[in-house]
């Protein structure tokens, strides 16, 4: 009996072994991840911005009479997409609504936009509203932009160069103004922090001459195509406003760009959404902390079935663009 209890016990022992020995070789076979590798303090990088009329500028503060200095201009960018969805829309009536710009551009390489959205929204904006034609770059400082992932890298890209242009405010397709940005338009620029302390890519209010916005498309030398977001909201975190915070006005929560999609999507009420100056939406996320049922009930969002819609996100849409809601509503 002890003999066979001291055989099982050497088997058992033999099979640990050759588990360990077995996750160890796993581990040891497996292809190396690519290391993410920041560059330390860059002289001839920041050397860039000397001269520049911001220099000294102080973005704790803003102007010292807080004079507005970035124009009240909104801007988007629509390449290769055509159709006007709902949330779009919604965002930019939502723009137009609680921001009150004096424009707001399209920068697009389609021909023309279609879908009843767009409709309501040229006959809103009316004179408001710019179109802007431009090709979508397809390299950065001879870099090819990856190619499955181009329309987005191409948008990162553009993002910057737009603002280098005109100042004003960028938002994603999906970002909601809820109240006026007017109180950042005295800084240089202002910036949102993601989850992960990364540059919020989906809300900015900069200025044309912000010293950051060169410094950020200089960093475009060294493209990293092998990862989503390194160039447009790590890297320059890393290497720029690690060394130089100073240059932006940082704004931590009440931008909205870190992640809110429960709270759009699962809460039944979340009225601190009204406290924010802006939300990204992250619409594409929606289907994944949605319950399926609900998910079923609402497989897509529009002006038809936004009136039933229970969640924040419903109550945020209704209050830009519900016109379907209030004719259902008069019709009962």
């Amino acid at each position: 009996m002890i003999m066979k209890l001291l055989a099982q016990r050497r088997l058992q022992a033999f099979i640990a072994v050759i588990i360990v020995l077995l996750i160890v070789t796993f581990y040891v076979l497996q292809p190396p991840s690519p290391k993410k590798i920041f560059l330390p303090y860059d002289s001839e990088l920041f050397a860039k911005i000397e001269g520049s009329i911001f220099e000294g500028f102080d973005n704790n503060t803003g102007t010292p009479d807080g004079t507005n200095i970035v124009p009240n201009y909104v801007h988007f960018i629509f390449f290769e997409k055509s159709y006007i969805t709902y949330v779009t829309a919604v965002c930019v009536l939502a723009a137009f609504k609680n921001q009150r710009p004096d424009k707001i551009f399209f920068h697009t390489n389609v021909e023309e936009f279609t879908g009843p959205h767009w409709l309501k929204i040229r006959d809103t904006l009316g004179s408001v509203l710019q179109i802007r034609h431009i090709d979508m770059p397809t390299t950065i400082f001879g870099q090819k932009l990856r190619k499955e992932w181009l329309p987005w890298h191409a948008g990162d890209v553009t993002r910057i160069r737009v603002l280098m242009q005109y100042g004003g405010i960028f938002l994603d397709n999906d970002s909601y103004i809820v109240r006026s940005l007017d109180v950042f338009r005295k800084y240089e620029m202002t910036i949102g922090i993601t989850d992960f302390d990364y540059l919020g890519t989906q809300v900015f209010i900069a200025h044309k001459d912000a010293r950051f916005l060169k410094l950020w498309l200089e960093s475009y030398r060294i493209y990293h195509p092998e990862d989503w977001y390194m160039n447009a909201g790590e890297k320059p975190m890393r290497e720029i406003l690690a060394f130089r915070p100073e240059l932006v006005h940082t704004v931590k929560i009440l931008l909205g760009v870190h992640g809110l999609t429960d709270r759009l999507y699962t809460w039944d009420t979340w009225r601190n959404w009204r406290k924010y100056y802006s939300i990204h939406l992250v619409i594409r996320l929606r289907r994944d902390v949605e319950t399926w049922w609900h998910y079923l009930l609402w497989p897509s969002i529009d002006e038809t079935n936004i009136c039933q819609y229970d969640k924040p996100f419903g109550e945020m849409a209704r209050e830009v663009y519900s016109e379907f809601c209030q004719k259902q509503h008069n019709v009962t």
